[in-house]
Parts: structure tokens; C-alpha cells; sequence
């Protein structure tokens, strides 16, 4: 089974609707990518890239199709591992371009080692080859897009002519529970002894009807 059919199935299992009656595989997929993106931020993909510096200076223009959301270190690059030095810096973009201020001058010749962030991708989902998002954070994952998914719905409720106020209410009240459990166990450290509750729960069986 594919990463991303399996993640289809365990967000649908969350949302009691594992028939797909009410939620699409697109609804599904839209809501892991927001979820994805909120996961990302807290727990990125630790991606390394290098530079060389043409000119001695302490100014460095990154290339315009280096493109990230944080800067998260940078090292003066040696081939024996032992030797790389972490540099003080502050990176910052200007213009949609990446400056970064290593404070001292770096000699023309010089390797910089970037380490910067990057958004988990999941295996068949859009263009990913392959999936980043470590197997003990799946469940996180899939909780998150099951409260973006239950919003989704309740939003599209409320647009219909004929909404059922009581779905709608039952929709929001998912979402916020799911959204809340996501957004609390984002700042716990990977690694820490952590209960995730039983799905599905209260919520998910009134999502019957």
C-alpha cells in the first residue's frame, strides 16, 4: 500500500467515513497539506546546502532558487568532518533573495555549509518520491488533517442551502478537539513519553447520520 492510501484510510477512520460517503480522497489530501505544512513548521526537514564564496566578504547573496523558510545554521565546510566550524550569522530576504551576514569576513575559496528547513513530503502526495515524516509522528500527522478536513466540511456546510445546524455544530466541534490535541503535541519534543487519545472518539461517531 502506497504512504499516501494509507494515510487516506486512518484520516477517513478518524472522520467516520471510511466508505467515503461525505469526504473525498481530494478533501483528504487538501487537508493533509495543510496539516503538512503546520507539521512542518514545528518539525522540518533539516535539508544542508553549500556555497562556495567567490569574493572574500561577510556578505553572502544566495542563489534565487534557494528557497526555504528559515536558515538554521551555517558552517565553514572542511573535508575532515572533525574540522567544520559553526559561524555566527544572521540570514535574512530581501528582494525574494536569501542574504546572509556571516558577522566575519570569509576568505574567497571558502565553502559555506547551510542547514535550512524544508516541508515534509509524503510519498504520492502531489510531487513527493518518497516520505520524510518519521513512522512514530504518522498518527500526529493524521490527526491534524482530520480537523482540517472536519473545518472544511463544516465551512462547506454552512454555505448550502440546506444545512443541517446540528452537523455543522458537530463538524466544528471535531475540528476544534482535533486541531487542539494537533497543536499540543506539535510542541512536545520528538521523543517524549506521549498518550495520543483512542480514535475514534465521542466525535467521530456523531459524524454518522
Amino acid at each position: 500500500m502506497s504512504a499516501i492510501a494509507a494515510y487516506r484510510i486512518a484520516i477517513l477512520a478518524l472522520l467516520a467515513d471510511a466508505s467515503k460517503v461525505i469526504f473525498t480522497d481530494n478533501d483528504v489530501d487538501q487537508a493533509l497539506r495543510w496539516a503538512l505544512s503546520e507539521y512542518s513548521l514545528h518539525r522540518p526537514l533539516i535539508r544542508t546546502y553549500q556555497y562556495s564564496v567567490d569574493t572574500t566578504t561577510s556578505m553572502h547573496v544566495l542563489p534565487a532558487d534557494f528557497i526555504t523558510r528559515h536558515v538554521t545554521k551555517v558552517e565553514l565546510w572542511n573535508s575532515d568532518p572533525d574540522s567544520i566550524v559553526d559561524l555566527a550569522f544572521y540570514a535574512y530576504k530581501t528582494d525574494e533573495q536569501w542574504m546572509i551576514n556571516t558577522r566575519f569576513q570569509v576568505e574567497a575559496g571558502e565553502v559555506l555549509q547551510i542547514s535550512y528547513s524544508d516541508v515534509h513530503f509524503i510519498d504520492g502526495l502531489d510531487a513527493g518520491a518518497g516520505t520524510t515524516v518519521p513512522d512514530a509522528d504518522a498518527t500526529l500527522l493524521e490527526l491534524g488533517a482530520a480537523g482540517h478536513a472536519a473545518l472544511m466540511r463544516a465551512l462547506n456546510r454552512v454555505e448550502t442551502i440546506n444545512m443541517n445546524p446540528d452537523v455543522v455544530k458537530t463538524y466544528r466541534e471535531t475540528a476544534a478537539d482535533y486541531l487542539s490535541r494537533f497543536a499540543g503535541l506539535l510542541t512536545i519534543e520528538p521523543g517524549a513519553q506521549v498518550g495520543l487519545p483512542e480514535f475514534p472518539g465521542d466525535y467521530p461517531s456523531k459524524l454518522v447520520f
